[in-house]
C-alpha cells in the first residue's frame, strides 16, 4: 500500500522566457530553502531546478550545465508541493510540426528515430512531456500521476497556445504528444496511457537509455 499523501498544492508557471539562462548550474546554487540566486529567476523555476538537480544530477549523474536547455524558455512548468515542499515537476513543450523535428534530426547526435515511427504520421504537429521528476522521498505516491495528468488537462484547453509562432494556416495541434521516457519508466508510462512507438528504437540521454512512447489527449473547447 502507498504512504499516505501529505497535503499537496501545485504551481503553475507560463513560458518563462531567456530569464531561466541566468539561473545557476547545481555546484553554485543555494540550498532549496532559499530565495533564487537571481531575483528575475521565478520562484517556480527555481524549485523545479532544485527537484530536477537532486533526481538528474545527484541521484542519475546527468551534467549540471546539461540541465537547462531552450526548451526551458518556451515551455509550460508544473512544481507539486508537498506539506510546502518541492516534491515533483514535470514540463510541457510546445508542438513541434515536421520540419522542426526534421531539423533536430539534422542537429542530434542520438535521439528518436522519427523517420521509422509507427504510431506518428510524420506530419501531425505534437508537443512533449518532459523533465519528469520526483524527489526520493516523495515517489510511490501518485505525485508524478497528479502532475502529469495536470499538464495535460491544461493542454486540452489550450489548442490555441499549442503552436507558440510555428501555427499557420492549415497546422493545428489535435492533441498528440510524446515522452522521451527511461527504459526504467516506460511501464509507468504505460500505466497512464502511453505507447511505446518501437520504429523510434532505443537512444541514450547521458547514459540512460530512452524510448519515445505517444499519447493522445482529447481537445476541449
Amino acid at each position: 500500500m502507498s504512504p499516505p499523501h501529505p497535503p499537496h498544492t501545485i504551481s503553475f508557471l507560463p513560458p518563462p522566457g531567456p530569464v531561466v539562462f541566468s539561473a545557476r548550474p547545481r555546484s553554485s546554487r543555494p540550498p532549496a530553502s532559499a530565495s533564487p540566486p537571481n531575483p528575475s529567476t521565478p520562484q517556480t523555476f527555481h524549485d523545479a531546478l532544485t527537484i530536477r538537480d537532486a533526481v538528474f544530477g545527484l541521484e542519475q549523474n546527468c551534467a549540471a550545465e546539461e540541465e537547462i536547455d531552450a526548451d526551458d524558455a518556451t515551455s509550460w512548468h508544473w512544481v507539486l508541493y508537498a506539506d510546502s515542499i518541492p516534491a515533483a515537476t514535470v514540463r510541457l513543450i510546445p508542438a513541434r510540426t515536421h520540419a522542426a523535428v526534421a531539423d533536430d534530426n539534422e542537429k542530434a547526435v542520438a535521439g528518436p528515430d522519427y523517420k521509422n515511427s509507427r504510431l506518428w504520421d510524420h506530419e501531425e504537429p505534437f508537443a512533449m512531456i518532459g523533465r519528469m521528476a520526483t524527489q526520493k522521498e516523495f515517489r510511490e505516491r501518485g505525485y508524478g500521476r497528479v502532475l502529469v495528468e495536470e499538464a495535460l488537462r491544461w493542454a486540452e484547453g489550450h489548442r490555441g497556445e499549442m503552436l507558440g509562432d510555428k501555427g499557420g494556416e492549415g497546422v493545428e495541434w489535435k492533441g498528440l504528444l510524446l515522452a522521451h521516457a527511461q527504459v526504467e519508466r516506460e511501464g509507468w508510462y504505460a500505466g497512464l496511457g502511453w505507447r511505446t512507438d518501437e520504429g523510434l528504437g532505443r537512444w541514450d540521454e547521458e547514459g540512460i537509455s530512452h524510448v519515445g512512447m505517444w499519447r493522445r489527449v482529447e481537445i476541449k473547447g
